[in-house]
């Protein structure tokens, strides 16, 4: 036998793709999550989105994204990003690798706003980072590093605009993880704000992803 790993049981997500501005905001997803990439992709062609998606599934060469690299996920947003580069970064873990990097990201727009103020008027929109994990990846200590320097960013007023996007389906691969990933955000003088959405309706899935992102573009804060 053998074991394999998939998209699958979760593309109700993909709606969250529609909170975020495709122009400006920088995404790592889980490998579950690939409906969120495909929906910012959705001004493109979508003979072209699953043309590459296929290319990428059967690791070619001719995939615009990782040029034929197993167990990665990423996409271009727009036909121009062959040229700029795209918001939506390439991830080759199934763990919580694509954490630490995502923080790391929401730190630099804050640099970036000083460092070159000009950046920010190519957009009204407030860039963030949005980073997307299942329930198992929260006990990686990736996740558990990038979730502390975001808090404790927050807790020193230093601008860290990173969104969690954490699937909970109560089931870690082979043991119940029993509502650890509420606990883990409503840690008392936690101040992280948590939505959580029926993953069942992809309305509330839309709707919690909106307030959350809306939430950190405003405050430039982890949510």
């Amino acid at each position: 036998g053998f074991y394999t790993i998939g998209p699958c049981g979760e593309e109700l997500l993909s709606a969250a793709g529609h909170a975020l501005d495709p122009e400006t905001d920088a995404v790592a997803l889980h490998y579950r999550h690939l409906g969120v990439s495909l929906t910012r992709q959705l001004r493109r062609d979508m003979e072209d989105i699953l043309l590459d998606r296929a290319r990428g599934y059967c690791v070619s060469r001719n995939d615009p994204v990782t040029g034929g690299v197993h167990c990665a996920i990423g996409s271009r947003v727009s036909d121009r990003d062959l040229e700029i580069g795209s918001g939506d970064y390439v991830v080759t873990s199934t763990l919580a690798s694509q954490c630490p990097p995502a923080v790391g990201r929401a730190l630099g727009f804050s640099v970036a706003s000083k460092l070159l103020p000009q950046a920010e008027d190519k957009s009204s929109s407030r860039p963030i980072s949005f980073v997307t994990i299942g329930d198992g990846s929260m006990h990686n200590a990736h996740f558990l590093s990038a979730f502390n320097l975001a808090r404790h960013a927050r807790f020193r007023r230093i601008k860290c605009p990173v969104v969690f996007g954490i699937t909970d389906n109560g089931i870690s691969i082979s043991y119940k993880t029993d509502g650890y990933t509420r606990s883990l955000f409503n840690l008392r003088g936690d101040e992280i704000p948590m939505w959580a959405a029926n993953g069942t309706d992809m309305l509330d899935v839309y709707d919690k992803t909106l307030r959350a992102t809306e939430y950190s573009r405003k405050k430039a804060a982890p949510s």
